[in-house]
């Protein structure tokens, strides 16, 4: 029963966001858009390609929520021919770096829908009515991971309601972005590690989620770099025999200690080599050099940028922050529980950690995901600086994969008495100031 209105509440709520959210969004909605259109159509999309008739004429008449769109065309109807050139990024699809696996998905299902629903839709309403299944199926791992950890059901239920109802999580998931798989995908890495460390899942179950998660969008690795960073804490804490002898004890360490090397191991070894086979048909498909795309030259650096890379562990430790709402999400009450649900979270995980017991399990995942957020900031820095000679504002929403881990981390303050009632208030705010934003604002 839990599950089953959790996922409704999922569908509501992201069914809910497309309905009253009907321009293209400036986090790169377009680019999505167009990607999503062209694979549909049996194309690729590669570095230099510049955005397809259908993506722009579906913006013209939509209109493009930020301030460049007094600069875009009135609404192109029929067979009128659009210039590339006087759209976003200077008409060049800067979506290219990331793999199909999202917009194939996601342009199946909204053929579906668009068959189902009765009337006439457009590719940027059913593409991201499409969404709202990443969402829903985030509600029921974020349910299965807080179980798995002995979440009581009241303590599960609340928070898994607060994270789907957040703006941050919301946006991603209710626009055509891979940013909305995020969320479902760090929830089923954790699960499926966790479900592994007990022997209760196969051992290619967390190699698969790690693998997809590559497949989707490259910054849903956090997640695994998350789990990666859980798995060496389980192997580096010793802790004594517990009355066995010592022998016995050492033993059945090195035996655990070589299982989890295996497995992190297995989860690189799929992580590479998704990753590879990406970037060379990348390199078969480009059009252009990287360095040749007007986006690239505009964030150049000659130097690396130390002020940017100290600054930049803000910018991602707390995933749930909302920097960008929808405008009909844009009052005080939203504000209001959106930020304190960003710093329960946060919070909890933090309080969860110091409490716990040395060596377990909550506080070596606790301390995998705080480190995690708080390094991702700067590795996409170096990663970017290093790889690609640019430097970009690292967006908060980079890091949202964590977020079911450090939400994760924080339940047994969540747990208590005082914890349950606190998150309780938190998520049933933030349920109702979302709904009513979106039935009555």
């Amino acid at each position: 029963m839990c599950v089953g209105v959790l996922v409704l509440l999922a569908g509501v709520l992201s069914w809910g966001h497309v309905w009253r959210y009907t321009t293209v969004s400036p986090i790169d909605e377009l680019q999505h858009l167009d990607y999503l259109i062209k694979v549909q159509n049996g194309e690729m999309v590669g570095n230099g390609d510049l955005f397809g008739q259908s993506a722009l004429r579906i913006q013209t008449c939509h209109r493009l929520d930020a301030e460049f769109d007094i600069k875009v065309p009135p609404c192109a109807e029929g067979n009128i021919l659009l210039i590339p050139e006087q759209f976003q990024e200077g008409g060049f699809n800067t979506a290219s770096i990331h793999p199909p696996t999202y917009y194939a998905i996601d342009g199946v299902v909204a053929r579906v829908i668009d068959r189902i629903l009765p009337g006439q839709h457009d590719w940027l309403t059913t593409g991201r009515l499409a969404g709202s299944l990443w969402l829903m199926a985030a509600a029921m791992m974020l349910w299965f991971l807080f179980r798995e950890l002995a979440a009581d059901r009241i303590a599960a239920f609340s928070l898994t309601a607060a994270l789907i109802a957040s703006p941050t999580v919301l946006h991603a998931v209710a626009t055509i972005n891979p940013d909305g798989t995020a969320l479902f995908v760090g929830a089923a890495i954790v699960w499926a590690v966790i479900r592994w460390e007990r022997a209760a899942a196969p051992f290619w179950l967390p190699v698969a989620v790690a693998a997809f998660a590559a497949a989707t969008k490259v910054t849903n690795l956090v997640a695994v770099a998350l789990v990666l960073a859980y798995l060496l804490g389980r192997v580096a804490w010793k802790s004594g025999p517990h009355g066995s002898g010592l022998r016995s004890w050492v033993g059945k360490q090195v035996s655990e200690n070589k299982r989890i090397f295996r497995m992190m191991a297995a989860i690189l070894g799929a992580v590479g080599a998704v990753s590879i086979v990406w970037l060379g048909i990348t390199r078969l498909i480009q059009s252009l050099p990287a360095s040749e795309i007007p986006m690239v030259e505009r964030y150049r650096i000659t130097s690396f940028p130390v002020e940017g890379f100290v600054e930049s562990w803000q910018q991602t430790v707390s995933p749930l922050s909302t920097p960008y709402l929808a405008p009909f999400l844009r009052n005080n009450g939203v504000v209001l529980f959106a930020g304190l649900v960003a710093f329960w979270v946060l919070g909890a995980a933090v309080a969860s950690t110091i409490r716990s017991a040395p060596g377990s399990r909550s506080r070596m995942l606790g301390c995998a995901s705080l480190l995690t957020v708080a390094l991702a900031g700067p590795a996409l820095v170096v990663f970017n600086a290093v790889v690609q000679g640019i430097y970009v504002v690292i967006p908060i929403r980079y890091a949202l994969a964590a977020v079911p881990a450090l939400a994760a981390s924080g339940l047994p303050v969540a747990s208590t008495r005082v914890g349950r009632v606190a998150l309780s208030v938190l998520a049933g705010g933030l349920v109702v100031t979302v709904l009513g934003a979106i039935i009555f604002v």
